[in-house]
């Protein structure tokens, strides 16, 4: 017998989705307007978003790395953040560099030694990078950097590079394209983390870029965030009390998405590493496809399904009560499996209200 000997090579069109939904709801082709192909996409719109609201989506589900200053109460999340599953202050340590390059621009000692950001360095033509080196081959897991604009927003389209000779370099990460304000922290990740004895980061687009601060660290401890409910965050009498690291959040779930920290930051190098779930990708052309998993291509369809049948005139209401029976059947399939099987453990613990 013959098989594809394919895995995951189907795609479904957005096109494609409409297409069945219309067929579903008993309509032919010729009467697929454009009005109603719009409303498709608005339909497919909102199941998306409201998916959101049932439970966790696990692949919507990202880390990312928050950087603050001195005294910043309230730290913005990435757009389209939909609820926080963790947060956690990180406990960095930075290895002392022996050298910052390029070795031609006495300025960039200045991204290794400024505490307060006042400072900061530019690059040249001929030299487009900023960089350090060790004394020995160092291991660095995170690298920060703190942006330098005073008079808005800066662009950098950067790739971070190692080298053993500082001749050869091997590009390890590429950064997506930033657009940070004046004194904004920017931090990634590494991995795999192999020890190298030169690092550097380089504009490849830009022949000039210039920065405040460069952060390479070893990351040490993340150290969890007690959360804090709006009650109790007001209620605190001193919100802007500053302490070494920070204790505990507000989350306010806002349209615009953001955490109020307390204490709050006493130095520029305070990070935090927030798990976070996140929106769905738009529907977009009806070329494109949907932003979730096979798994769930199903239960999408069923639901499409129902709401295009309670838009579109003529389709018979024991259809229209079928089609929703079906789209019930297989959302309650997937939310079932949506699950990683692991095993759960329940430890009371409440340290953060006792100590």
């Amino acid at each position: 017998m013959a098989y594809s000997n394919t895995t995951n090579e189907t795609k479904i069109t957005v096109r494609q989705l409409i297409e069945y939904a219309f067929r579903a709801s008993g309509k032919t082709a010729e009467e697929q307007t454009p009005e109603y192909i719009n409303a498709g996409k608005q339909a497919l719109f909102y199941i998306l978003q409201s998916m959101s609201n049932k439970g966790i989506d696990l692949w919507a589900i990202e880390t990312v790395l928050l950087g603050a200053q001195q005294a910043q109460t309230i730290l913005p999340l990435p757009e389209g953040t939909v609820k926080i599953l963790e947060a956690n202050w990180r406990y960095l340590q930075t290895p002392q560099i022996a050298d910052a390059l390029p070795d031609t621009n006495p300025d960039a000692y200045n991204l290794f030694n400024n505490t307060d950001l006042s400072l900061y360095a530019t690059t040249t033509e001929e030299d487009n990078y900023f960089g350090w080196d060790y004394q020995q081959s160092q291991i660095i897991t995170q690298v920060g950097f703190n942006a330098y604009a005073p008079l808005g927003t800066a662009i950098y389209n950067l790739v971070y590079e190692t080298s053993a000779d500082g001749i050869t370099w091997t590009t390890r990460e590429v950064l997506p394209t930033l657009e940070l304000k004046d004194n904004e922290w920017y931090y990634f990740q590494i991995d795999p983390t192999p020890s190298h004895v030169y690092y550097r980061l380089r504009d490849t687009v830009a022949t000039t870029f210039s920065l405040r601060s460069i952060q390479p660290s070893v990351v040490q401890q993340d150290i969890p965030l007690a959360k804090l409910n709006r009650d109790t965050y007001f209620a605190l009498p001193n919100k802007q009390f500053q302490s070494q690291r920070s204790l505990q959040y507000w989350y306010n779930k806002g349209v615009t998405q953001q955490i109020y920290l307390w204490p709050i930051p006493q130095d520029n190098f305070q990070c935090f590493q927030i798990v976070t779930e996140t929106q769905f990708q738009d529907v977009g052309t009806l070329t494109n496809e949907l932003y979730v998993p096979n798994r769930w291509l199903a239960a999408v369809q069923a639901w499409l399904n129902h709401e295009l049948a309670l838009q579109i005139p003529g389709v018979d209401s024991n259809r229209i009560a079928y089609l929703e029976g079906r789209y019930k059947e297989w959302l309650n399939q997937a939310e079932e499996e949506e699950r990683d099987k692991s095993p759960i453990y329940f430890q009371p613990n409440i340290s953060y209200y006792t100590r």
